[in-house]
């Protein structure tokens, strides 16, 4: 299975969190004796250090995991897909996606991470500029690997699509349909974990915005892109399919007439019945609710360690009246 197989995601993970560790102790973001300009105190510093220390890591395990899981699901539609190979090829897009995923996903984390941070002005700076150089070559890092992930799942998240694209499916039996699903799901699990670790930045009790507002703009947009793009050609063709039998039902009802006897009201109240149904089937694999659950996830994170920072700030102001 090529790199998935060859890099476990446990050793992986532990592996790359050690050596931010040292690199990060080493330059003295862990604990800061002169704070850069932009810092307003060394519990700032240090919760940037540890989300930079512990973020990596997290999206490098999880994304090797997550892929892994993938192919998985993928072999649970192969019964499913009358074309094997379009099964080989989700496959292949899983399996070879990292090595090329390299070339666009490095150019889109640079442009992120300078949205961030500014290598030259921690070369140049004069104060804290060891603190200053750590943290910002640790963002860099960090958004270099968002940039490489968000292509691999992208990737893997087109093989889904081509398999939307030609799966059988039964309009009142779409649960076999599920792995479908559950692939973009399960990435926009992955990223709302991840925001799990940013409330760090506000390891000072203070809640500073411009901290998440890039962070939580990009994972919206990519959890939303993740879920839609590989499920729209299912939709559109279940919508299709929902629309064609709903067209044939209106016929029937339409060639029906005046009912005058039992049978043909029973006849014609068991196509309104019926047309009912599939009106209100869901042309979706997943429900409305369970998206705006996922997304409230991604915003409980912060909300929840401000709320925290705020009654804390309220116990200290009122203790020390």
């Amino acid at each position: 299975m090529g790199w998935i197989s060859r890099f476990p995601a446990t050793a992986s993970g532990l592996t790359l969190l050690a050596v931010l560790a040292l690199w990060l102790a080493w330059t003295g973001a862990l604990s800061p004796d002169e704070l850069p300009h932009y810092a307003g105190s060394r519990r700032e510093v240090i919760g940037m250090a540890l989300m930079l220390m512990l973020l990596p890591p997290y999206f490098v395990s999880a994304t090797i995991a997550t892929r892994r899981h993938s192919l998985t699901l993928i072999e649970e539609l192969r019964p499913l897909v009358d074309r094997p190979e379009e099964c080989d090829r989700a496959r292949a897009a899983i399996v070879r996606g990292w090595r090329t995923a390299w070339i666009p996903g490095l150019p889109i984390g640079l442009v992120m991470g300078l949205l961030n941070t500014s290598p030259l002005e921690a070369w140049t700076t004069s104060v804290g500029r060891s603190v200053h150089l750590g943290l910002s070559a640790g963002q860099m890092f960090l958004w270099l690997l968002i940039g490489v992930a968000l292509v691999v799942g992208f990737r893997a998240s087109s093989g889904f699509r081509r398999l939307g694209e030609v799966v059988r499916f039964e309009l009142f039996g779409l649960d076999h349909l599920k792995p479908l699903a559950r692939a973009g799901l399960l990435d926009m699990l992955v990223i709302a974990g991840a925001l799990a670790f940013t409330p760090l930045q506000s390891l000072d009790a203070e809640f500073r915005w411009y901290n998440y507002q890039f962070g939580l703009l990009v994972a919206g947009a990519a959890s939303i892109l993740l879920v839609v793009w590989p499920l729209w050609p299912i939709h559109v063709r279940i919508r299709a399919e929902k629309q064609r039998r709903i067209d044939a039902i209106d016929a029937l009802i339409g060639a029906a007439g005046e009912p005058m006897t039992r049978a043909e009201t029973a006849e014609l109240e068991a196509l309104l019945a019926h047309r009912d149904r599939l009106v209100g089937l869901r042309a979706w694999l997943f429900s409305t609710d369970l998206i705006s659950r996922f997304l409230l996830y991604l915003i409980i994170p912060p909300l929840a360690w401000v709320g925290a920072a705020i009654v804390e700030r309220l116990v200290d102001r009122i203790l020390a009246s």
